[in-house]
């Protein structure tokens, strides 16, 4: 019987061994509430479990700078230091960060085999605010860049398209690809809000000019909003760009009841901005979609929030509202700030002229 399209999800067990420990939000039960919400759906031909592998350290210098590989590799022998103050390094993560960068690479690689139609990469800790040579919101090794460099070193995979929906700005994966014309990266984040970055303003530099998109939201902003950001920038653009992939750094912390940020998502948002993704990519790049976890504090947020990108990956629909969101309504200043960056961008974006 030939069944429909195939959504792998990359887990370990071993995730749910880190601990920062008690009171810290990137806590263990991120993953496990993700899992029992997905259990359901592993019995369905349509979600695979895949089982990761630990990236070589090879795999993390085609990303990061080696003398950082070496001290985070030292610092985790006796677990006593911090990167940041909200950071610490506990005993044994540079073999658990190895392990998360490892399910991301695991999920682009079933996919650029074939072997599932997209992926979702449920890993912790996770990885989009490390630079090629430091550390900090509670990420050591930048997952989908190794991921990325991996699909172009391994696969022949030339251009990526990276989405960025996690409620803060992806710091360390924009400054990984500031120069880069074949990273696409698009963020959509809050503002103000850690780590301080991501202005209209950057828009790359030297031959990536143009290639670095950043939509600041401020503090308020609906799912509405985002999703009009997605399909008045992000779609066209993506269209006109054409990568061989597009990754998702996928974090569920923009949803309304999160503690750590003052967005307004709903559940549904995730379901739809899977649709969207999901429908750009099979008609670009032969359906080939991988989505990363970043972040995501509040457990039916980022529980439910999974759930739907998965099944919207995987064309099925199902996932409930847990709590009854705020109204879903289209800000002035997020229009306003779309119509900028249109004039802005059109110099290099010719659907957007």
């Amino acid at each position: 019987m030939v069944f429909g399209l195939r959504v792998g999800v990359v887990f370990s067990e071993r995730y749910l061994e880190y601990d920062l420990g008690f009171g810290h939000p990137e806590r263990p039960q991120r993953l496990r509430s993700a899992l029992k919400a997905l259990e359901p759906y592993f019995d369905r031909p349509e979600v695979v479990l895949l089982e990761p592998f630990m990236a070589s350290e090879e795999d993390l210098l085609r990303v990061h700078a080696s003398s950082y590989v070496k001290m985070i590799r030292g610092m985790s022998v006796h677990g006593t230091a911090y990167l940041t103050a909200d950071t610490p390094v506990p005993k044994g993560v540079y073999e658990i960060a190895r392990l998360s960068a490892g399910g991301a690479i695991k999920a682009g690689d079933a996919v650029a085999k074939g072997e599932v139609d997209r992926a979702f990469a449920l890993i912790r800790p996770p990885g989009h605010h490390a630079g090629r040579d430091y550390g900090g919101g509670f990420c050591y090794f930048n997952n989908i860049a190794i991921m990325i460099e991996y699909l172009r070193n391994v696969h022949g995979f030339k251009r990526f398209a990276i989405l960025d929906w996690d409620v803060h700005h992806g710091n360390g994966t924009q400054d990984i690809y500031y120069e880069d014309p074949t990273v696409l990266y698009f963020s959509t984040h809050q503002y103000p809000l850690y780590p301080g970055t991501g202005m209209l303003d950057e828009i790359g530099r030297g031959e990536g000019e143009g290639y670095n998109v950043d939509v600041p939201l401020p503090p308020g902003s609906t799912g509405a909003d985002f999703l009009y950001v997605v399909n008045q920038l992000f779609a066209p653009i993506v269209g006109e760009f054409r990568p061989d992939a597009i990754c998702v750094s996928a974090g569920y912390d923009a949803y309304f009841r999160d503690p750590l940020a003052s967005l307004r998502f709903a559940i549904s948002t995730y379901a739809e901005a899977g649709r969207l993704v999901a429908s750009l990519a099979d008609e670009l790049c032969g359906g080939r979609v991988v989505v990363v976890l970043e972040g995501g504090y509040d457990l039916d947020g980022v529980s439910k929030g999974v759930l739907a990108t998965v099944l919207a990956l995987a064309g099925l629909d199902g996932v409930e509202e847990p709590h009854r969101p705020p109204e879903q309504k289209l800000s002035d200043v997020v229009v306003e700030r779309v119509s900028r960056l249109k004039k802005t961008l059109s110099r290099y974006w010719s659907v957007l002229g």
